[in-house]
C-alpha cells in the first residue's frame, strides 16, 4: 500500500490523537503547531471526561464510547504517566425546578444503562469529611464511570508517541493557507515554506473558522474571542488547601475537582457570563471573591483558601453544539474534525477519523457529525443552541 503523506494542522488534544492514529497506521504524519503543543484550549478546561447529558442519543453514545476508549488507551500504557483518574463524579442540584432537570436527566441516562447511583449525604460525607450539605440539597446521585483528566500528562503522552512513530511536529509553524484539489493538498506557511501532501487534517478548535475561510466557506461557530457564556467561562485554581478531595463535584453553587499537589480547579458556570478573554479576571476581584465564598459555603476548612489563578476558558463550539468531522468537500483532501468536549472524544474521534482517512471507510458512529451542516452558514442561523446545551462543565 502506497504509504500517505498527511499533515495535521494543529497540536490540541485532537490534532495529536489524530496524528498518533495515523500514524500509528503507517501514515507520513508531520504536525504544524503556531505555537507549543496544548497551548489553545486544551491548556484550559475542566478536564470532565463524561457523557452526561449530552444530546441527542447519538452524541451521547459518542462520548460514552469515549470514556471506554479512554481507559483502555490508559490500561495499555501502565508505564506512561497516569493522566486518567476514574475518580466518578458527586452532583446534586439546589432549588425545585434545577432538581427536576437534573432527576429527568438521570432517569434518562439510567434507560440509555449509563452507571448511575443514588447516594444518600451520609456516604457522600465518607467520601468526602470535609463537605458541606446545605440543608436544602436535593437528592445526591454518583455517576462512578466518569473520570477526570491530566492534560499536561496525557499531552505528553501523545507527543512521546509521535515522536516514537517518526511524526514531524513543527512548532512555531502557522499555516497561513490551504488548498486542495483532486491530486492533493497544498499547505503554504507564514515563513514562505510549503507542504505538499495527500490530505489535510484541520484541528485547530476554535481558531477552524480562519483555515476554512481560506478555501472560500464560512464555518459556524461561537466566536470564542467575544465575551459568551456559551463560548468562555472561569477556571480558578487555589492554591494547595487541606482537602481529601478526589472525586469530582458538581454542585448548586460550584463545581470543583482536584488538580494536584493540594489544588482546587473551580468553576461556577452561572458567573460565566461575566468572562471575557481580552479582560482577565483579578483572584482579588469580584469572581475570585465570589469563588471563595461558595468554596467556604462547600467545605468546612477553607477559611485561609486563596485563589491562585484565574484563566477563561475559550471553549471550541461549533453553533449547534455538535461535532464537525469529515471531508469539507468533495474532493476529499482537506478533512475537518472540530468539536466541544475535546478532552473526553479526542481518543475516540483519532481512532475513527483516522481510520476514514486511511481505508476511505467512516464509521457509523460519525453519521450524525458531518461537517456540511457547518459550512457556509453562521452561528446566527442555530439560535437553539444556547439553550439546548448549555451550561456543562468540560
Amino acid at each position: 500500500m502506497t504509504v500517505k503523506n498527511i499533515a495535521v494542522i494543529g497540536a490540541g488534544v485532537l490534532g495529536l490523537s489524530v496524528a498518533r492514529s495515523l500514524a500509528r497506521q503507517g501514515a507520513n504524519v508531520t504536525v504544524f503547531e503556531r505555537s507549543q503543543p496544548g497551548a489553545g484550549t486544551s491548556s484550559t478546561t475542566f478536564a470532565w471526561i463524561n457523557a452526561n447529558g449530552k444530546n441527542p442519543q447519538s452524541y451521547h453514545r459518542l462520548n460514552a464510547l469515549a470514556i471506554d476508549e479512554h481507559v483502555r488507551l490508559q490500561q495499555e500504557n501502565t508505564a506512561q504517566g497516569r493522566w486518567l483518574l476514574q475518580t466518578g463524579t458527586f452532583e446534586w442540584a439546589g432549588g425545585t425546578a434545577a432538581e427536576e432537570r437534573l432527576n429527568a436527566r438521570v432517569n434518562k441516562l439510567m434507560a440509555l444503562s449509563y452507571p448511575v447511583q443514588s447516594v444518600t449525604p451520609e456516604a457522600l460525607k465518607r467520601a468526602v469529611p470535609e463537605i458541606r450539605i446545605a440543608a436544602g440539597a436535593g437528592k445526591m446521585w454518583y455517576f462512578p464511570h466518569e473520570c477526570l483528566l491530566v492534560p499536561s500528562v496525557f499531552m505528553a503522552g501523545l507527543v512521546a508517541e509521535l515522536r516514537a512513530h517518526k511524526v514531524t511536529l513543527q512548532t512555531d509553524s502557522d499555516v497561513s493557507d490551504v488548498r486542495e484539489n483532486s491530486a492533493g493538498a497544498t499547505l503554504k506557511l507564514a515563513d514562505g515554506s510549503v507542504w505538499k501532501g495527500d490530505s489535510v487534517v484541520i484541528a485547530t478548535g476554535r481558531w477552524s473558522p480562519e483555515l476554512i475561510a481560506r478555501l472560500g466557506q464560512p464555518l459556524a461557530m461561537i466566536d470564542a474571542n467575544q465575551p459568551n457564556k456559551i463560548a468562555c467561562g472561569f477556571l480558578a485554581t487555589t492554591k494547595p488547601v487541606l482537602t481529601q478531595l478526589q472525586s469530582n463535584l458538581i454542585t448548586p453553587e460550584l463545581n470543583v475537582r482536584p488538580e494536584g499537589g493540594g489544588r482546587l480547579l473551580l468553576q461556577a458556570p452561572d458567573l460565566d457570563e461575566y468572562a471575557n478573554p481580552a479582560s482577565p479576571a483579578a483572584v482579588d476581584g469580584f469572581i475570585g471573591e465570589e469563588m471563595l465564598r461558595r468554596l467556604r459555603r462547600l467545605f468546612d476548612n477553607m477559611t485561609s483558601a486563596r485563589i491562585d489563578n484565574i484563566a477563561v476558558g475559550q471553549r471550541s463550539r461549533p453553533a449547534d453544539g455538535l461535532p464537525g468531522l469529515g471531508y469539507i468537500s468533495s474532493l476529499r483532501r482537506v478533512y475537518l474534525m472540530v468539536t466541544h468536549s475535546g478532552m473526553t472524544l479526542a481518543p475516540l474521534l483519532g481512532r475513527l477519523c483516522a481510520d476514514e482517512i486511511i481505508h476511505d471507510t467512516r464509521s457509523p458512529l460519525l453519521s450524525d457529525f458531518s461537517p456540511q451542516r457547518l459550512l457556509g452558514k453562521t452561528a446566527e442561523q442555530f439560535p437553539a443552541f444556547a439553550t439546548l446545551h448549555y451550561p456543562a462543565a468540560q
